[in-house]
């Protein structure tokens, strides 16, 4: 007979294996493409709503498009609600409770939250100045985006990748451009106290040339600080393509081992195939030569 604390282990163990595969389903809905594609839809035209109910023409149709707004909230209410409840199924090595909370304090977690923030506050404060604030956060939700964009998720790989280097180079930008800042303010603040009354005039006319914007608010009139600017502009163009050649060739070797990948799966089907054909003709020889033996 089964003793009583075994039966009940027994029986428990079975309760989560059903609430696992209870999950999994839940989880295998969220990622199939139908729901993917009818969230996408729901997040297109929630961010064309937010950008239309700023033009003027729209206003006679504000009611429609916050009303867009809303259902769309309702719908991103349910997926949080389904991300919740099918996170442990994410997560299987974790505990249904920190897999939960993993996900809610995840950056997708956070994003989702703000995108159901209408549906939850618009019913208590309709008709309230606070309401339209509620939209200002709700611009996040083109973040939901890169969840399910393929390429939105090919540039986060990237930038993780090269993340050291980029901190690095942009780290020395910063240096330079705090260095430049303050020549820049010494050298022109007798001459332009109005322009450049402080080192933060200085930050700003060095961001902007060591950039190569120029915006054209801020000029040197002292032979020293045009000396300056243009050695700022100079080693401007230099620095910032650091950034740019490191992120490219991040996505280059990044495109080349998508491709190796997909050459070597197509190299590997085409070994199979006649490995598979050699098996086959020595069955056949051998089932040949076996009829040989039995006729003689």
């Amino acid at each position: 007979m089964i003793q009583p604390s075994v039966k009940a282990t027994q029986e428990n163990i079975k309760k989560v294996l059903k609430h696992f595969k209870f999950y999994e389903i839940i989880l295998r809905s969220l990622r199939s493409k139908l729901f993917r594609y009818s969230v996408l839809f729901f997040i297109v035209i929630a961010i064309a709503a937010i950008i239309l109910s700023s033009f003027k023409e729209a206003a006679p149709y504000s009611s429609y498009l916050f009303s867009i707004i809303y259902f769309s909230a309702i719908v991103f209410t349910i997926e949080y609600v389904l991300r919740i409840i099918a996170a442990p199924a994410s997560r299987p090595e974790m505990s249904a409770f920190k897999a939960r909370m993993h996900y809610i304090f995840s950056f997708y977690g956070f994003v989702d939250f703000i995108a159901m923030l209408p549906f939850l506050l618009v019913y208590m404060l309709w008709n309230t100045e606070i309401s339209h604030l509620i939209i200002l956060p709700y611009i996040f939700i083109v973040f939901k985006l890169i969840r399910y964009s393929k390429s939105f998720q090919l540039i986060g790989r990237v930038l993780n990748k090269v993340r050291d280097e980029l901190i690095t180079s942009y780290t020395a930008c910063l240096i330079l451009i705090c260095f430049m800042a303050i020549m820049i303010y010494y050298l022109e603040r007798k001459a332009q106290p109005d322009a450049f009354s402080n080192i933060g005039d200085g930050l700003w006319y060095s961001i902007v040339t060591f950039t190569t914007v120029g915006y054209g608010d801020l000029t040197p009139i002292t032979p020293l600080g045009r000396i300056l600017s243009s050695l700022i502009s100079l080693i401007g163009i230099s620095m910032i393509a650091l950034p740019t050649g490191i992120v490219s060739s991040a996505f280059m070797d990044e495109m080349q081992k998508r491709k190796a990948a997909v050459m070597n799966s197509g190299s590997d089907d085409d070994s199979s195939s006649p490995d598979m054909d050699s098996d086959g003709s020595d069955t056949a020889d051998s089932n040949d030569k076996k009829a040989d033996v039995q006729q003689e």
